[in-house]
């Protein structure tokens, strides 16, 4: 059964805030509510009252946040709450502008910066998001650390809603040391379309990055994937081979076309007593090139930005890259206006 509150288009989410917190302290938040159906007057071209329906998140997720934090002993983060009301304001407004789209299926975005949640504040928050439609979470420096980002990963993978429907993850600056909790992710969200993991360190467990690596050659959605400033070394073998690997596999779908691996030290191939060789020494024999980054992606013609700015690369390297890159786009422009072609023709 869905509860209907009908109060001023201003303030009715801050209102319905008020009365679910109400709701929590009295009954003690034991069950989790279905969404509330907020209903908005506003007035019409006519001069006449209309009421404007719009299925209401938040109720859901103060209730299932509030019932962490009792369970945790914690406080309700203010930014979380803000965020959550952002959020509902967001969709509200969309529903105006698009009166025919059913936000559950177009889905909302989670917006939260620069609150370090550690642990508990991970596992109090990020039940929540398991009911709700969203398609954009940004989390970007907020602190998880390896054991948060677990549990968003857990979150993640266990919520069917979460799997269908997340098309974007923005985990920028938030203590990844060891990518492999990520596979979780990669694994349930079948249309993620971006993940941006950049500056964190996942590049000092190469282990953990080689299986998130593997876990992303043949994603059928993915198309951007940012792993800059991760202290990733091209000194590391299994680093080195697990990127390499993943570029030539993504190349057999035609989805991934972009990677930036930006503002790491992929340019470093070999250390020799505590000496670092840069790539543009000629150590080993490659097929293609000076770096076995170029040798991938010269098996790989559907990628067609590949970002290794800041890298301690060659000039002769990054030229190299450059220019396979350039054929790829050519080539990708010039199979698509074919294809608009022959089905104009059709048509």
């Amino acid at each position: 059964m869905f509860t209907v509150v009908v109060c001023s288009a201003s303030c009715h989410v801050h209102f319905i805030l008020f009365l679910i917190f109400l709701s929590w302290i009295t009954h003690g938040c034991e069950e989790m509510p279905e969404p509330v159906v907020c209903a908005t007057q506003e007035t019409g071209t006519d001069g006449s009252n209309q009421v404007n329906k719009s299925i209401c998140f938040l109720e859901v997720f103060l209730s299932m946040y509030a019932l962490r934090c009792k369970e945790s002993a914690i406080e309700m983060n203010p930014r979380a709450l803000q965020a959550a009301v952002a959020m509902q304001d967001a969709a509200d407004i969309a529903k105006r502008d698009l009166s025919d789209s059913d936000t559950t299926t177009r889905g909302v975005t989670y917006k939260l910066n620069g609150v370090p949640l550690g642990v508990s504040g991970s596992q109090a928050l990020f039940p929540a998001f398991a009911c709700m439609p969203l398609v954009k979470l940004d989390l970007n420096d907020c602190y998880l650390g390896d054991a948060g980002t677990r549990t968003l990963a857990e979150v993640m993978s266990t919520s069917s809603r979460c799997g269908t429907m997340i098309r974007d993850i923005h985990l920028s600056g938030v203590g990844i040391v060891d990518a492999s909790s990520l596979t979780c992710v990669m694994t349930a969200a079948h249309q993620l379309e971006l993940l941006d993991v950049s500056r964190n360190r996942i590049g000092t467990q190469p282990h953990g990055l080689a299986v998130l690596c593997a876990s992303m050659h043949h994603h059928k959605s993915l198309r951007e994937v940012n792993l800059g400033d991760n202290l990733i070394s091209g000194s590391c073998v299994v680093t080195i081979r697990a990127i390499a690997e993943w570029v030539v596999c993504a190349g057999h779908d035609d989805v991934l076309h972009r990677i930036d691996l930006r503002f790491n030290t992929l340019g470093i191939l070999r250390e020799f007593g505590g000496v670092v060789i840069p790539s543009r020494t000629n150590l080993t024999h490659f097929i293609y090139g000076a770096h076995p980054l170029v040798d991938a992606l010269f098996l790989n013609n559907t990628l067609e930005y590949f970002e290794l700015y800041g890298n301690a690369l060659s000039a002769d390297v990054i030229e190299v890259l450059e220019a396979k890159l350039a054929v790829n786009r050519r080539t990708k422009k010039t199979i698509q206006k074919s294809h608009t072609q022959l089905t104009c023709n059709k048509g």
